[in-house]
């Protein structure tokens, strides 16, 4: 097993490549490691009924205000400048929050997209596409879109854009993985609580380094992907030749950082600046 605290992993290019191309509806050609739909077999779960606690934050939550999509926690409000609403939340319970999925980091977790320090151009562009059509993420993002105006997604990608990218997914080659279910409970893939390993075969699988604390939406707890031997080395060839022979996508960080989120990486051109758009 090798481990890549990459910030940018480009380990996760050359599997995401034939991922991204998947049609948005479900078919056998889309990917259940890409594309997280929730198990249908749930493995027993307590609820916590008192006070959740993240490390380093003195805010105390419930699990109910925690699964509040459209007013979601805010564990560390003083590493931030002012939300605007949109992100926040507190418009009506039709309209979820921002920060619910991205997190008030803007980092995300694998079922949604990180967004920190993507241009605000581009940001704005996925929300009209999605609002259009053009973009389609039949769990969230179409239906969001229609209920938000141009001006609080522009706010939105204004405030996500100026947010600082941090060491967020660990790269780690391996050839076994934690066995793992994906939760009803936020579309998050999950260690299984009864642990053990299985093979990894050609999947990118991303788990929380902590579960809670991922269920928590604890902006400071990260991720690791575990991707098969060579990843690395085949995602680096990708970026600096294409695969013909000519330098592709170099120096475009938003780019790379896009593709560790699998379900949402689309390879179409791009009519304005940033990264191609991801559907």
């Amino acid at each position: 097993m090798k481990t890549f605290a990459w910030i940018l992993p480009l380990a996760l290019l050359f599997v995401v490549v034939i991922g991204a191309q998947a049609p948005p509806q479900a078919s056998p050609n889309r990917p259940a490691w890409a594309f997280l739909v929730p198990d249908k077999e749930q493995p027993p779960s307590e609820e916590s009924t008192g006070p959740i606690r993240v490390p380093g934050s003195a805010k105390t939550y419930t699990a109910k205000q925690i699964d509040d999509l459209a007013n979601p926690p805010d564990w560390f409000p003083d590493e931030h400048g002012p939300l605007p609403k949109v992100v926040q939340g507190g418009l009506g319970p039709s309209m979820l929050a921002c920060g619910a999925c991205h997190l008030m980091s803007g980092e995300g977790h694998p079922e949604s997209a990180g967004l920190t320090g993507m241009p605000v151009e581009y940001l704005v562009r996925q929300m009209a596409d999605f609002k259009n059509g053009t973009r389609i993420d039949p769990a969230r993002m179409n239906a969001i879109s229609k209920l938000i105006s141009d001006e609080d997604a522009r706010k939105a990608a204004e405030f996500f854009a100026a947010l600082k990218p941090g060491t967020w997914v660990k790269v780690v080659e391996s050839t076994n993985v934690p066995k793992s279910f994906v939760s009803a409970r936020g579309r998050m893939r999950l260690p299984l609580p009864g642990g053990g390993m299985e093979p990894l075969g050609n999947r990118i699988v991303e788990l929380p380094e902590d579960a809670a604390r991922a269920e928590s939406r604890d902006p400071k707890s990260p991720f690791i992907a575990y991707v098969p031997m060579g990843s690395v080395k085949k995602g680096e060839q990708l970026v600096m030749t294409g695969g013909s022979g000519r330098a592709m996508y170099r120096g475009w960080r938003g780019f790379i950082r896009c593709t560790s989120r699998a379900s949402s990486t689309d390879f179409r051109p791009a009519s304005t600046p940033g990264p191609p758009p991801r559907s």
